[in-house]
């Protein structure tokens, strides 16, 4: 086997370059202090020798990491995938790289948080409300976390949400004209911001058209024991808190017979996905949610100064 070759350092651009380290260092940041001339001749030896800067060590240097850690707890919803994707590539383009980090709990820990600090990163995106002591960590560290998708009342923490009551509305709209009368919420538990968030709004446009409805745990998947028993109550409709629960819904009424169930679902993920169930959801427009917070993250982290962030992302259906 082949001895593992040794990485070119700073020190060898320099001494091939007939710089200091020093000098090395402000070719690759483009500083004012540097001439052209000099600033291409580096950059021409680091070329050669397969140089590759130490974006870590850099960041440290500097004061200012370029390391975002987004937070979730659930691999297979499709959601977090694709909006994954969307924040990677917004930041991308600002010069920042992300790490995602899956929890077990729904929740944004000091475990989490510390891992973050841990590795020296920038700042923190999660898509899991974080507990009562993060905010002492963030006074503590100084790195900045923003909530997508959920609210809090933590001061030290922005947020960027849907508006998930208008999107409760709108599917209690959507169940009242197809005919349904009696309807049923299938959701994560309500302690979740925007798990209640939803119900509140499906239950107030429920209770002008003259829908009755109710919320009902169904945390992964509504197993068919479920589905059969909402049916043989007369439920007509379903408002599945996002489209993994809608999906799975469908999928089992498939197979038990139960199709006289209508389903809406929220996140809207069939316009990244193609999925051969037809299905009416609910979302934001994630790309451009996505944009907006990478946009104020990046803010933080490089000191802008600004208030705290509290936004609410307009939603609309897809079908």
């Amino acid at each position: 086997m082949a001895a593992k070759r040794a990485r070119v350092t700073m020190a060898d651009v320099a001494r091939a370059a007939q710089v200091t380290s020093q000098t090395v260092s402000r070719a690759f940041r483009n500083a004012p202090d540097i001439s052209e001339e000099t600033r291409e001749k580096v950059l021409r030896v680091a070329a050669e020798l397969n140089y590759v800067m130490n974006g870590t060590a850099s960041s440290l240097r500097a004061g200012n990491s370029r390391l975002i850690v987004v937070v979730y707890d659930n691999l297979v919803n499709i959601y977090f995938s694709v909006m994954i994707d969307y924040l990677q590539q917004s930041l991308w383009r600002r010069g920042y790289s992300i790490l995602m980090l899956s929890v077990a709990e729904a929740k944004l820990d000091g475990a989490a948080y510390q891992f973050a600090v841990s590795h020296n990163a920038g700042g923190i995106i999660s898509f899991l409300e974080p507990v009562q002591g993060i905010g002492e960590m963030i006074e503590n560290f100084a790195i900045p976390v923003l909530l997508i998708g959920r609210r809090t009342e933590l001061m030290q923490v922005d947020y960027l949400r849907t508006d998930d009551e208008e999107g409760g509305r709108i599917a209690a709209r959507h169940l009242f004209s197809l005919g349904c009368k009696k309807t049923a919420y299938l959701t994560v538990p309500l302690e979740i911001t925007c798990a209640y968030d939803r119900f509140a709004g499906f239950e107030e446009e429920a209770a002008r058209l003259g829908m009755t409805c109710f919320a009902q745990d169904a945390y992964a998947a509504p197993t068919a024991e479920i589905l059969k028993t909402l049916a043989a109550d007369g439920v007509e409709g379903l408002f599945c808190f996002n489209d993994m629960i809608a999906y799975n819904a469908l999928y089992t009424m498939a197979r038990e017979n139960l199709s006289s169930l209508k389903v809406v679902g929220y996140d809207c993920v069939a316009r990244e996905v193609h999925i051969p169930y037809g299905l009416f959801s609910i979302g934001p427009d994630k790309r451009a949610l996505a944009e907006r917070a990478a946009e104020i993250i990046v803010k933080r982290v490089e000191g802008a100064d600004m208030p705290r962030i509290t936004e609410v992302v307009g939603v609309e259906s897809w079908i």
